[in-house]
């Protein structure tokens, strides 16, 4: 094993021992490590560094001495045989540990369970409660959510950590071949609940978190030494803080037509559009700490079209960066028109800078704002180079050349998005040339393939022995589940939201999804995200002195385990069946499928777990934000689920809120315009104010406040009058009444275009009273005189925002 091999596993177990220390109850009985170990005192492990004789321990078992030396003496590297790199070891530790907040009392770490990221941020720096996580593996069928402070009081961890620590130690026996990146995928598993630091500490960082910061960092100072002179001090600019930027998405997902003739893979291809940019943005970051030997470590963040990477402050970072840049560029040029951009910028950092990671992203903002105003400043002459000549065809599609009926990536993206739906593992592959019928990025030399089962993916291993792969586990942490051992073959696990409504594996269309809905056969998109993630990042965190790269580091992590994996299990909630449930009042819809006809069943009521099929259609989620398709009724009903979810995963931090827009279509209308039209919802949401949902028109928060209220509960009162229209307590006429009032009354026909419009048109709303008098005029139809009593008081309560629930009873009860 050579140094840098060494260097890596040292400091990814460096703190090993605090996890081991904790299931050994802190050794009050007997001591679990090594009796070697015993006579060491704090004159050779140094100060707080107790816990590095059960980390020298456990790795003694499995690597050789020299990661035993590194771990063993990581806080007193004077006594270290190898002082040079147990001094990197040593300074990464720090620099990913300035985030730790001083506490004046000593914790007992034994009752102290990981502090939510979440409950750390307040953007008007006011402190808000303390929430905790669950000590679990991850599972992405256990509750993983913040919970309150009765867990702190209540539970004695020891029992928690041991079972912890030895299913670890169990499955970290099963690696044959330890490679970096399978035991770091393990550590995700074991320690992303783990609390990294407590006794004199707020425990708000995760152990995972800040290993594999502290791996990151000491890649970083080691490549240094080899090109600089290191210092072992804390104002060095070792480090090259490196932010990347697709711009143009938007359009090039979005820019699809919907023929008649293309109707039967447009679900598909819009998934794959998606799909194809998100393994792109990934692609390049993998390309950049390849080629500068770095590991996954390095890629901070990665997701909606960005990535934050941490690399060596040296020459050839600049070289390796500038080159990928311009051949990315090059690329989306000759082959998308110039559509998409690769936007990259870096900042120098040292180790203080690493304490204030909130800013050093800041400024990396303001740099590639500036460099967006100057694209493709040194292609000018590939941008502006005109073939004569071609006699190509349009893709009827995307509108792009094409040699045939669809272009070459319309036909891709459509194969992908159904590969996706079905596959159980990803494959991803670093290699000069192509594996057949795989997603293949030339510029980049990296490849995907999805596949549904074990013997799919060895197949493809044993055919090519030489490449270099990562087989990805999808939404199942029980990644380690192969009988391979090669050191060219990695394991780990990714999350990804890849709900696709289906009957008998086969993708549904949208017209479809239309049929499935109640009444009205219209399709609803919806496009969601969280407000304010750049404030947050740069702001939330001030109060406790700044978001450290750890912090950033575990940020990310946990909204993108939100959006990429919990989704999965929230839209499981609405969904249908081909076999009648026993004992389940449904609705029965009939699909046509070409020559033949499937009967669907949809439950009024939750099916048993396991059973059923979404009916939402994941266009993508990842990151912070969503775009979802289904029938219209469901995809409203998820939007709200989906809010309720995400306020639990966020401590319930009224700092942290989420916005949405939906637009409702017909089946035909072009998906892509539909999409643009829920972007254009979701603009109005924040325009006014964020934490809204824009929907049938109207902009609404999502919970009341006093006289003013909200989509939750406005929706409550739509849910009521569509129970009783249908049980003939109410007529149409009625209903359809109250929407004439409300134009007549509310419908002021402006355009609101910021909060302050927003909230003066609440006041008006809430001043207007000349409608009561028809109002009560409207009521005498009503006959049951509970029904009527209950709509004449909440009538009026509602009447300011009674378009909505009357536009859902419409398209309920068509």
């Amino acid at each position: 094993m050579d140094d840098y091999k060494i260097l890596k596993f040292a400091s990814l177990f460096h703190d090993i021992g605090k996890f081991y220390q904790r299931a050994d109850n802190l050794g009050k009985s007997s001591h679990a490590y090594d009796s070697k170990y015993e006579k060491l005192d704090m004159s050779d492990y140094g100060k707080s560094g107790a816990h590095s004789k059960w980390s020298a321990d456990f790795v003694k078992d499995y690597f050789d001495d020299y990661v035993e030396d590194l771990v063993l003496y990581h806080h007193n590297p004077s006594k270290s045989d190898f002082p040079e790199l147990c001094k990197i070891v040593q300074k990464a530790d720090h620099h990913s540990s300035k985030e730790r907040i001083s506490s004046e009392d000593k914790s007992d770490v034994l009752l102290t369970p990981l502090t939510s990221i979440f409950s750390r941020i307040s953007l008007d720096g006011e402190k808000h409660d303390d929430l905790y996580v669950p000590l679990v593996e991850l599972d992405f069928t256990k509750a993983l959510h913040p919970q309150s402070e009765k867990i702190k009081n209540g539970w004695n961890l020891v029992p928690d950590y041991q079972h912890l620590w030895n299913r670890f130690v169990d499955e970290f026996k099963l690696l044959e071949n330890k490679d970096f990146e399978s035991v770091l995928a393990l550590l995700k598993k074991y320690t992303s609940t783990v609390p990294s630091a407590t006794y004199y500490s707020e425990s708000d960082i995760s152990l995972y978190d800040h290993l594999k910061t502290t791996v990151a960092i000491a890649n970083c100072r080691y490549l240094f030494s080899k090109n600089e002179k290191l210092n072992q001090t804390d104002t060095q600019e070792v480090y090259r803080i490196i932010n990347g930027d697709i711009s143009g998405i938007q359009n090039f997902i979005y820019r699809v037509q919907t023929p008649e003739d293309a109707q039967s893979g447009m679900s598909k291809r819009l998934r794959g559009r998606s799909l194809y940019l998100t393994l792109l943005c990934e692609s390049i970051a993998s390309k950049i700490i390849f080629d500068l030997d770095l590991d996954s470590s390095n890629i901070l963040l990665c997701g909606g079209g960005r990535f934050t990477i941490i690399a060596p402050n040296t020459q050839k970072t600049d070289e390796i960066v500038n080159k990928i840049n311009l051949e990315v560029n090059h690329e989306f040029i000759d082959k998308f028109n110039a559509e998409l951009f690769l936007n990259i910028v870096s900042i120098n950092a040292c180790g203080d800078d690493l304490a204030n990671f909130d800013k050093i992203l800041s400024d990396l903002t303001v740099l590639l704002n500036e460099n967006k105003k100057h694209k493709f400043l040194n292609q000018l002459n590939e941008v502006f180079n005109v073939e004569s000549g071609a006699n190509y065809d349009l893709c009827p599609v995307c509108g792009n050349e094409s040699e045939d009926v669809y272009c070459h990536d319309c036909l891709k993206h459509e194969r992908l998005g159904g590969e996706v739906a079905n596959a159980k593992y990803l494959i991803k592959y670093v290699a000069n040339d192509k594996i057949p019928k795989s997603l293949f990025y030339p510029k980049l030399n990296i490849g995907y393939l999805f596949k549904r089962n074990k013997s799919q993916v060895s197949d493809v291993i044993k055919q090519n022995p030489d490449v270099k792969f990562i087989i990805y586990k999808l939404n199942d942490t029980n990644f380690l589940d192969f009988d391979i051992s090669s050191e060219n073959v990695s394991f780990d696990f990714k999350v990804i939201g890849n709900s696709i409504p289906n009957i008998h594996g086969t993708p549904l269309y949208f017209n479809h999804l239309a049929e499935i809905a109640k009444g009205a056969n219209k399709l609803g998109v919806l496009k969601m995200d969280v407000d304010n993630l750049g404030l947050i990042f740069s702001k939330g965190f001030k109060h406790i002195g700044g978001a450290s790269i750890s912090r950033v580091s575990s940020l990310s992590f946990y909204l993108d385990l939100f959006f990429s994996g919990r989704i999965n299990q929230i839209v499981d909630k609405f969904n249908f069946t081909t076999e009648l449930p026993k004992d389940t009042e449904c609705e029965i819809k009939t699909l046509t499928f070409e020559n033949e006809t499937e009967t669907v069943y949809r439950p009024k009521k939750d099916l048993p777990k396991g059973e059923g099929t979404s009916t939402i259609h994941i266009n993508y989620s990842g990151g912070d934000d969503l775009l979802v398709v289904g029938p219209y009724d469901d995809v409203i009903l998820f939007a709200q689920e989906f809010r309720r979810r995400f306020k639990i995963w966020t401590a319930d931090n009224e700092d942290i809120t989420i916005s949405a827009g939906i637009s409702i279509v017909s089946p035909k209308f072009p998906i892509g315009k539909a999409a643009l039209m829920a972007d254009a919802e979701l603009e109005k949401s924040k325009d006014c104010g964020r934490d809204k949902i824009t929907v049938f028109g109207e902009t609404l928060m999502w919970e009341s406040n006093g006289l003013e209220k909200g989509f939750d509960e406005i929706f409550d009162f739509a849910k009521y009058l569509e129970e009783k229209n249908e049980s003939k307590d109410l007529s149409r006429g009625l209903t359809h009444s109250l929407l004439n009032i409300w134009e007549k009354n509310f419908n002021k026909n402006f355009n609101i275009s910021n909060e302050d419009e927003w909230n003066e048109d609440i006041q008006n709303r809430l001043l207007t009273k000349s409608y009561i008098p028809i109002f009560k005029y409207k009521l005498r139809s009503i006959n049951n005189s509970q029904v009527k009593e209950c709509v004449d008081k909440n009538g009026i309560k509602f009447m300011p925002w009674i378009k909505t629930p009357v536009s859902w009873v419409s398209l309920r009860l068509r």
